[in-house]
């Protein structure tokens, strides 16, 4: 999974009720290390990046929203939220703490194994339908599920 190919999908699904949400996290290999600002310049084509991995290489634009760096493993971001969930800041955003207590109530244990890793499709109506934890897969293989959804 990465920016490429989640924005691929986007783009395939961009005229129905589909949305990509983002959750930078810098809690794997210090991957996402800047500012949140650094990384929303970055993801809209004006910034440049090479972490040295094919699937972090990017010099296009993340066409879908992007939220402040998230908290993905329980317990390590004891930042305060008044000063770590500004756009200057590169530490984590605890505020996002309970989407993660919610989506991991959905998948118990299921911590994502690296950034990409973690990918969940919900239905229309906001229900669970599949979980990936698997950096390497390809997100066109979700489009039969996302049309069948859609349908």
């Amino acid at each position: 999974m990465s920016y490429t190919g989640m924005s691929e999908l986007f783009y395939q699904f961009r005229d129905h009720p589909f949305k990509v949400l983002a959750f930078p996290c810098n809690q794997y290999g210090s991957q996402e290390p800047f500012s949140n600002s650094w990384i929303r310049n970055f993801t809209s084509g004006t910034g440049e990046h090479k972490c040295g991995a094919n699937y972090c290489n990017w010099n296009g634009t993340f066409p879908y929203p992007m939220f402040a760096k998230a908290n993905v493993k329980p317990g390590w971001c004891t930042e305060d939220p008044a000063t770590s969930c500004t756009a200057s800041s590169s530490k984590c955003c605890s505020k996002n703490d309970e989407v993660w207590k919610w989506i991991n109530s959905l998948y118990p244990n299921q911590v994502p194994k690296w950034n990409f890793a973690g990918k969940h499709l919900f239905d229309k109506s906001g229900h669970p339908v599949k979980y990936i934890n698997d950096e390497s897969y390809d997100p066109a293989k979700l489009a039969p599920l996302i049309q069948s959804l859609l349908s």
